[in-house]
This record gives C-alpha cells, sequence and structure tokens, in this order.
C-alpha cells in the first residue's frame, strides 16, 4: 500500500492537475466549496492552499489505508468491471473517532460539513481508480460517487441529538450529521427514485455534447426536483443541457415514521397516553432492507426540507442505520438484584422447583393476596421470561374466569415489568392501517398496529369478548402462525390486493369472561373445551394462545377462600395506606430480577428436549379422537419447550434441566386436565395455593409429588410408544 499511496501522491500529473486547479482560481476571492475543494484564509495564497489540499488528501489516503478501506474499494471495482455502469458508486464505512485520530481537522470537517468531505473523498478514490486502472481508462471524475457510510455518531445531547421534532430546525441550521434513536411506527410501500442521470449538451459543435461531463447524482438531503430538472445550462455554450433519458439509474426508498426514544420511555409510564409527533426519516438503497415496523434502531443521517402542498416538513435522510440490540453485562446486572432476593435464592438452593414457586406465590401481592391466582401469576412470570430465539417463542397468555376485574388488574400489573407495552384501545388497530401516502412519495403508507409496537415487549388486549369479529380473526391468525399480517387493497396497488407479513416476537396478554351466553350454550355439545366454561370466546382464538388459565377450574371450598382473602385484603389495604409493602419481595425487587433473568440464555440439555418430544407425542396417541385426529394443540411441542425454557431462567439455570421440562410439563398437564375433564397423569390443577397447601405446593411435598409425576411421565410416555407399536 506504501508504493501505491507514494505513486498517488508523488507522480507528476497528480500534483499538476491540482496545481492547474488551483492556479484557474488564483485571482479569486476563494477557493471554491464544491467538489470538497476548501476555501483558504484570505492571507494564503494559491500554492499554500495546494500545498494545504494536497495533505488533506494524503491523510485522506492514509485512512483508507488503514481502515481497510482500500481493499473495499478494489472489491468493489471487480464488480463494477463485470456491470458496467454509468455511475460507479463506492460505500465506504467511516469510523468518525478513528478519522480524528488520524487527522482531527479532516474528522471535525466530516461532522460539520459532510456534502464537502465527501468531494474530498470522491476526488482522492477518482485519482486511485485512475492510477491503479481499476476502472475503464475512459472514466470522468463525474462518473464516480462516493457514499461515507459512518459506523456511529459522537453524542452531544444539544446539539446532534433529535429529542423530538422541533429539534430539527436547529440541526438543519447547522447542517451537521445527527443522531435519531427512536421506534419506527409506521413505513411506506417502497417506491423508485432518481440516483443519477446523465445530461448532455445540444450543440454538436459543444464539447458538452460528447463523453459524460454532465452527470448528476443524488446527494444526501436533495428532492427529486433538485436532482433531475431542465434549467441545466452548459458550461462552454450556456445552451439549455438535455436529458439522457436512457441513462437515467434509479434505486428503491422508503419513508418511515420514528418515535424518539425519550418519548416512548415517558408515554410508557404515563397513564394518560398523550400523543406525539413523529419524525419522518426517508431511507434509500440496501438500507429500506433493513427497517420493520416496532423495532428500536439507531438513525444517523442529515435533516432535508420539503415542500408538501402548501407547507415546509423539516425531515431526516439515513446515513446509516443499526437496529438496537440492547446487551446489559450479567455481571452488572447481577449486583443489582435486590438482596431479598439473593437470600430467598439461597434458601432454596436444595429444591430444584422451591425458588421459581415462591417467585409465583408473592408476586402481585399488593393486588391479591399471596396464593391466590397462583397459575395465572406463573404464567405471567414465564410469558416476561419468554422471547423470540431458535428454541423458544413467546408465551401468550389469555385468563378465563368470572372475576374479570381481578384478572385485568393482574394482567396490567405484569405490564410495569417491561419496558416495551402496548394496549389495545378504541380506534386502534391490531395488525396496522394502510393509506394513501402523506408524503406523495408511494402508492400508501402503512401505520403500525399495537402488535406491530409490542416487537420484543407485551401486548395487552384486554377482553377479548369486546373485541369485534374483524379484530378477533386478526388476532387468532397473529397467534396462529405468529406473524401479523396487514391486507393492502387494490386501490392502493392499482391491481391484485396483497399481504404484508411480519414476525410477532412480542408476547399477547388477555382475558375473558367464562360465563356462557345463551348461543353459547346451545353450542357446548360440540366443543373442545367439555369440562370448563369459556364463555362467548372462539374456540379457535382460545387454541391460539399459548398458556390459557382458569382461575376457576379449583374446588368450591378453595375458591370461597380465595374469594374472602381477596376481600379481607382489598378492605386492609383501603383502610392502611402504606406506600411501603410488607411482603418479602417488593414490586421493585421484581423489577430489577426481572431484568436480570429474562437476559439469561440457557442451553437446552438432551434429556430435558427428549422428554418434552416424548410428553408431546404420548399426548397426542393417548388423547386421539379416532379418525378426525387428536385435540391436544399442534404447537403444544414448542410451548412446553418456552416454558422450560423461562423456567430455567426463572430459576436462574445456565442449562434447561429435566427439572425444567419437568415443570413446564406438569404446567401444560393441568391445562390439558382442565381442557378435557381428566388427567392420564393423574394430574389436579391448583389454580390457587390456600395457606393448608402451602407446604404440598411449595415445600418439600412437592419435590416428593414431582419426583412421583417424573416416575409417571416415563411410565406413561413407555406405555404409549408400546402401543403404537
Amino acid at each position: 500500500m506504501k508504493a501505491v499511496f507514494n505513486r498517488l501522491l508523488l507522480e507528476r500529473h497528480f500534483r499538476v492537475t491540482w496545481n492547474e486547479t488551483y492556479l484557474a482560481y488564483d485571482n479569486d476571492i476563494s477557493c471554491p466549496t464544491q467538489f470538497g475543494k476548501l476555501a483558504p484564509n484570505s492571507s494564503m495564497s494559491s500554492i499554500e492552499c495546494m500545498e494545504s489540499q494536497l495533505h488533506l488528501y494524503e491523510k485522506v489516503l492514509e485512512y483508507l489505508d488503514q481502515s481497510g478501506n482500500l481493499k473495499l474499494i478494489k472489491a468493489q471495482c471487480e464488480k463494477h468491471k463485470k456491470n458496467k455502469t454509468l455511475v460507479y458508486m463506492f460505500k465506504l464505512l467511516i469510523n468518525p473517532a478513528e478519522l480524528c485520530e488520524a487527522d482531527a481537522y479532516l474528522g471535525n470537517l466530516l461532522l460539520s460539513d459532510p456534502v464537502t468531505t465527501a468531494g474530498i473523498f470522491q476526488q482522492v478514490l477518482y485519482k486511485a481508480v485512475v492510477v491503479l486502472e481499476l476502472l475503464p481508462v475512459e472514466l470522468t471524475p463525474s462518473q464516480v460517487a462516493v457514499v461515507l457510510r459512518l459506523t456511529h455518531l459522537p453524542v452531544f445531547t444539544n446539539i446532534n441529538t433529535v429529542r423530538h421534532v422541533s429539534s430539527l430546525t436547529t440541526i438543519h441550521d447547522l447542517g451537521i450529521f445527527c443522531r435519531l434513536r427512536g421506534v419506527v411506527t409506521g413505513i411506506s410501500a417502497i417506491t423508485k427514485y432518481t440516483l443519477s442521470v446523465r445530461y448532455y449538451c445540444p450543440d454538436t459543435d459543444c464539447e458538452g455534447y460528447y463523453g459524460n461531463q454532465y452527470i448528476r447524482v443524488h446527494v444526501p438531503g436533495a428532492s427529486e426536483a433538485q436532482t433531475v430538472g431542465r434549467d441545466f445550462k452548459c458550461a462552454s455554450c450556456l445552451c439549455t443541457l438535455q436529458e439522457d433519458k436512457s441513462s437515467r439509474t434509479l434505486s428503491e426508498r422508503v419513508v418511515a415514521e420514528v418515535i424518539p426514544e425519550q418519548i416512548i420511555s415517558i408515554q410508557c409510564h404515563d397513564m394518560t397516553k398523550s400523543r406525539t409527533q413523529s419524525v419522518s426519516v426517508y431511507i434509500r438503497d440496501d438500507l429500506t432492507k433493513l427497517v420493520e415496523i416496532g423495532e428500536t434502531y439507531d438513525i444517523v443521517g442529515v435533516t432535508r426540507k420539503d415542500i408538501i402542498q402548501d407547507g415546509i416538513l423539516l425531515t431526516l435522510e439515513a446515513n446509516n442505520v443499526k437496529k438496537v440490540s440492547i446487551e446489559v453485562s450479567s455481571r452488572k446486572l447481577l449486583k443489582e438484584i435486590p438482596r431479598t432476593v439473593l437470600q430467598l435464592y439461597s434458601d432454596k438452593t436444595k429444591s430444584p422447583f422451591s425458588f421459581p414457586l415462591t417467585l409465583a406465590y408473592l408476586f402481585a401481592g399488593d393486588i391479591c393476596p399471596p396464593g391466590s391466582y397462583f397459575h395465572l401469576k406463573f404464567a405471567i412470570l414465564l410469558s416476561l421470561m419468554s422471547k423470540w430465539d431458535h428454541k423458544s417463542r413467546p408465551v401468550h397468555v389469555l385468563a378465563v374466569g368470572r372475576d374479570m376485574e381481578m384478572m385485568s388488574r393482574l394482567l396490567q400489573y405484569g405490564l410495569r415489568f417491561h419496558d416495551n407495552t402496548t394496549t389495545l384501545t378504541a380506534g386502534q388497530s391490531l395488525t396496522g392501517r394502510v393509506s394513501l401516502d402523506k408524503y406523495n412519495s408511494a402508492p400508501y403508507f402503512v401505520d403500525g398496529g399495537v402488535l406491530h409496537l409490542s416487537q420484543g415487549g407485551v401486548c395487552y388486549v384486554g377482553d377479548v369478548n369486546r373485541l369485534k369479529k374483524a379484530h378477533t380473526q386478526q388476532l387468532q391468525s397473529a397467534l396462529s402462525g405468529s406473524k401479523v399480517v396487514t391486507d393492502v387493497g387494490s386501490k392502493f396497488t392499482g391491481g391484485l390486493p396483497h399481504h404484508l407479513e411480519h414476525a410477532l416476537r412480542g408476547r399477547v396478554w388477555a382475558f375473558g369472561d367464562s360465563s356462557p351466553s345463551k348461543r353459547a350454550v346451545a353450542d357446548t355439545k360440540d366443543a373442545i373445551f367439555r369440562s370448563c366454561q369459556t364463555g362467548d370466546i372462539p374456540i379457535t382464538l382460545l387454541e391460539s394462545f399459548s398458556l390459557v388459565c382458569f382461575p376457576d377450574s379449583g374446588d368450591m371450598s378453595s375458591i370461597e377462600t380465595v374469594e374472602n382473602a381477596i376481600l379481607e385484603h382489598t378492605l386492609v389495604t383501603a383502610m392502611i395506606c402504606e406506600s411501603e409493602t410488607s411482603l418479602p419481595i417488593s414490586a421493585q425487587d421484581f423489577i430489577q430480577f426481572i431484568k436480570f433473568a429474562s437476559r439469561l440464555r440457557p442451553k437446552f440439555s438432551r434429556g430435558a428436549e427428549a422428554l418434552v418430544h416424548n410428553f408431546y407425542l404420548s399426548s397426542r396417541k393417548s388423547r386421539s379422537t379416532g379418525m378426525d385426529g387428536t385435540d391436544v394443540p399442534v404447537n403444544a411441542d414448542q410451548t412446553i419447550l418456552s416454558m422450560a425454557y423461562c423456567h430455567a431462567k426463572l430459576a436462574l439455570r445456565n442449562e434447561v434441566t429435566l427439572e425444567d421440562a419437568l415443570m413446564a410439563i406438569h404446567l401444560y398437564e393441568e391445562y390439558l386436565t382442565v381442557r378435557f375433564g381428566f388427567s392420564t397423569l393423574n394430574v389436579q390443577p391448583l389454580p390457587h395455593v390456600t395457606p393448608d397447601l402451602l407446604s404440598y405446593c411449595l415445600g418439600p411435598e412437592n419435590d416428593a409429588k414431582m419426583q412421583a409425576f417424573h416416575s409417571s411421565l416415563l411410565r406413561y410416555c413407555s406405555l404409549a410408544s408400546v402401543i403404537e407399536e
């Protein structure tokens, strides 16, 4: 590379080229600032200006060599040779910190004047490819275009950080790179824009008629009208240039609406749910494939000013887009685990089941007494641990019972333990809303629904009995297929309607009334849920949830005990207004613990996976209904694996052990028992843990019970395999 460096900088033609350029402007007040020519000091002569410029080119070449971009340029030239085009586009990854270390002036110029810096890189790159003969010899400078992709941007909160829409005004006046971190709430259809276009002089005797002298390339921040126009003049004869339409190059772009992260964090804890204005971002070329609705991104870009109808709109044009992955050191989070949780963990180390069960027992003690709604609380904790992973899927929870107020309070209480939560309210859409593009740049625009915006978080649907038929079908389709489908009508496409699909990476929580209507009573004879009341909830919707909790499935004596305990707890809480809870583990302790446990990544052991698969196959065989197949859900295998994975995280284990799989199977067998009215493994559902059952459910008796269940499960699986043979 040093030989290349010396060849580029010391060859006579390289120096003479810029010498002639500056001598041409020697009588001007300053050197032109376009195409990377810097304006020198008034006291600086043309020779000194040229030496300063050459020094800058030298630093650019040094940085390209040290950063590995020269190898990237050579690789891109090989691709350009195979596919000859009018304009050769080079995309370089620039680290501002490394560039500042190479040359402080150049690094500052990049952040404060991106267009001039891109022109300097363009000139150096043009000379490099010409001297090294990496591209055709007849290449002109206008045929080389450079895009400087910033790997990151130094954060100056009050200068280059977009905190809200009004921040764009100050940044636009400065003309600098800016940074935006936020959630994409809507995105337009992919449309075409002009990347480059060639012009020529209509006078055949003019030198502007020949060659590729007049080529316009899209500059970040420029509109379509600024790139393609009809008023460009020839530099030689001042004739109006004409466009060579056969040489126009098109590329792709979308417009995304992004809500800044600061506003999102405020709204998560704001019960008023106030409306906010999003920031519009133009995303072009290969970056369009990186953006999805509901995801959080770090966006580096420049501001642009658009005139839409009678108004002026300040927007952002993306230079680089990166998906935000929040990775916090486990050691750092481990130090933040409350002592109360660590003390409980040390007390329960002898039992592989007691620690997660005790957490579920104490969870939401501010809402209802410990032990009440135990099964639902355990399901909420497991769901908070779940995520979209290679071995697990989000655990969706549905609670069906008579006390809808208590179920609603518990589910809403669980929302505070996650940063990204959405709630379905009146007027909102589940799967997105399609409308005409407000930016006049695409056929349609898609506003994300609550399922889109809950990516990686929790979507609280509320009472499923109050959902419209269309919403019910959309929810059932999203849960069953693990994807959110948005319908785009033919009036937007100009042809046949089509669908947009996004993966459902968030958890869905809902509740429903178990009291049946007259119509529901008439249809119960063909219902799959034979031994429990499901009200007016469609069977297909019930089956689409990962786990359905029935708080009213226990015996009447335990239900009455729980109701009395809840009544007493409500009265005491209303009379004694204490800010501090009397529970061993407070809500704040749970928040810190869940933040740590949810980031664990345990690995599956072979024994755990084999046990889950054997139970799944055996259960489907034993509960088959002849020629009609089986009533056990098809996704039961994946659900149990996800629950075992979440149980291991809740138990602070680095491996999904046999005990985790055993507890997940036991919980799912309780659900099947309530659903079918019988258990092939003699499991009795326990929706509540009353004081007389405390030792049986949490103490040493529970360990003995789980060992007996393990033995029964192995016999059950072996018997089912023998019957199959």
